[in-house]
């Protein structure tokens, strides 16, 4: 069991101690303590603030954290924070104490591990053509099965569209989805219909349909991806063109009657890369409950969500341990059904728009990144959905999608893929679009404040062209502490842009 637990980051003893004793504390004190927080500085290492001249408690932590603009990956991942954060025992469960200690290489799971189980929930033989009357724009689409909540949320926006569109989409692996446009065999960059696995699409009111492609195949419009193309071993391609769209995390999930609240990058290495291989002389035993590969639920190394994940942890694509279950939402069924009495032993990867409707059954874990003092979930707080430690640098395990098509000087040669990808790629979504990407659990650009320009490499400070912070802080928790406004004319000189019905930095 993990010898910490959930807990604010806030003052320390000392610092509580401080506090009561000198009266700066949130009641009112009229005598002049400080003009600035740093005259506050020397009362406390937790870097209380200056408010209206009293020193009170910033809320800041956990003990240690870096206090300052990050310039560096330390920086980002320990800066100080007011989001709840849990340790995970490096030293007291895996025996690794020192930095310095030899980590052991992946070891590539054995062919035998184990079959694929039955679908959960199987999916019915359709009896209709992708293609009918009452459908006469179609947008040809394959990728990742993490993509279907938003394509669910901005279904109804394409057929409210100008002509009015839907997309048929084949869910695959991010992999396939940036093959079906860099691949220089045409039949690599046709769907078919593929038993079990149908293509699909969402109506104006959100109902998945199944239906059938034509028998020779229809050519892919956009080929969507949670990686970078290169990731899969593609390279750049003439008349093909990435297009950035919103952000989503990943994340390692358990069933909600595990007892787990964390894993550190180290403890996935050793649980993904080797089997649950024994560290060496741990001092707890059993340092982990995640001892049987075939209570790992994984997916594939072609997908986005392994790949990001394998950097994170260190593992390469094609060396995890555990079942492939073949697509998102069947992984996010199996484990949900897992028995009681082997909740303890299950853990999953899975992608935060999955994971977020699903947590009632499944516990998103704490993630404490190689070098990083405490973990963090996506979230400020387990109740909460404002994804602050993606934004901000404190989780690690993100990536934008990319949507890949064939462009003619410099236009899009689809007019189905231009109907959709202009319209998530723009600086200012229309806030229709906006609500839907949200809704879907992904994370707008416009929200972000950190930025990356590989895949998973190095945190880079990011202020967008147009921000929408407080809009989508709005829109997840209910409400915002951002000054409402009407105009530009409502807004202060230091937040002079009036976004979404919200005053931000950015116009």
């Amino acid at each position: 069991m993990p010898r910490s637990s959930w807990k604010p980051a806030s003052l320390t003893a000392a610092a509580l101690a401080w506090a009561a004793a000198s009266g700066c504390s949130l009641l009112v004190d009229r005598s002049d303590q400080c003009r600035t927080d740093a005259d506050c500085a020397h009362f406390d290492s937790s870097h209380p603030l200056c408010k209206a001249g009293v020193c009170v408690a910033s809320g800041l932590g956990p003990p240690g954290c870096y206090f300052g603009a990050p310039s560096n990956q330390s920086h980002f991942a320990n800066a100080c924070s007011t989001s709840q954060f849990v340790s995970y025992d490096n030293c007291g469960r895996l025996g690794i104490c020192r930095t310095d200690v030899p980590f052991p290489d992946a070891v590539v799971p054995p062919k035998d591990l184990g079959m694929v189980p039955a679908i959960v929930k199987p999916q019915p033989t359709p009896v209709v053509p992708c293609v009918h009357p009452t459908r006469p724009n179609l947008i040809y689409a394959t990728g990742s099965t993490n993509l279907l909540p938003l394509l669910r949320a901005v279904a109804p926006l394409l057929a409210a569209n100008d002509p009015p569109y839907t997309v048929i989409y084949q869910p695959q692996t991010s992999c396939r989805g940036a093959g079906s446009m860099f691949e220089a065999h045409a039949a690599k960059r046709m769907i078919r219909d593929i038993k079990d696995n149908y293509a699909f699409f969402y109506d104006d009111m959100g109902t998945k349909n199944y239906c059938l492609l034509h028998p020779d195949g229809n050519p892919v419009d956009i080929g969507e991806s949670d990686v970078y193309a290169s990731t899969c071993g593609y390279q750049p391609k003439e008349g093909i063109a990435d297009y950035i769209g919103p952000i989503q995390a990943i994340t390692f999930v358990v069933p909600s009657l595990s007892s787990q609240r964390s894993i550190s990058a180290e403890a996935a290495h050793y649980v993904f890369g080797t089997g649950s291989t024994q560290p060496a002389a741990p001092p707890v035993t059993p340092w982990s409950p995640w001892t049987d590969p075939t209570y790992f639920f994984v997916r594939s190394s072609g997908t986005g969500t392994t790949q990001l994940a394998s950097r994170a942890i260190l593992v390469p694509p094609n060396a995890w341990w555990g079942i492939d279950r073949l697509s998102s939402d069947n992984l996010r069924d199996a484990l949900e059904t897992v028995e009681p009495n082997s909740a303890e032993k299950a853990i999953g990867v899975l992608s935060s728009d999955f994971a977020d409707k699903a947590r009632g059954s499944l516990r998103v874990l704490a993630f404490q990144s190689y070098g990083q003092a405490v973990g963090y979930l996506p979230d400020s707080t387990p109740s909460s959905y404002d994804k602050a430690n993606v934004r901000d640098g404190h989780y690690p395990i993100w990536g934008p999608i990319h949507l890949y098509a064939a462009v003619s000087q410099g236009m899009l040669a689809s007019r189905g893929a231009e109907a959709l990808i202009t319209r998530l790629t723009l600086s200012r979504l229309d806030q229709e679009l906006l609500d839907a990407v949200v809704q879907s659990g992904y994370i707008p650009s416009c929200a972000m404040r950190v930025k990356r320009d590989q895949e998973m490499g190095p945190l880079i400070p990011f202020q967008p062209p147009i921000s929408c912070s407080c809009y989508y802080e709005k829109l997840v928790n209910g409400r915002s502490t951002c000054q409402a406004c009407g105009g530009p004319g409502d807004c202060p000189t230091t937040r002079p842009a009036c976004n979404y019905g919200f005053c931000e930095a950015q116009p």
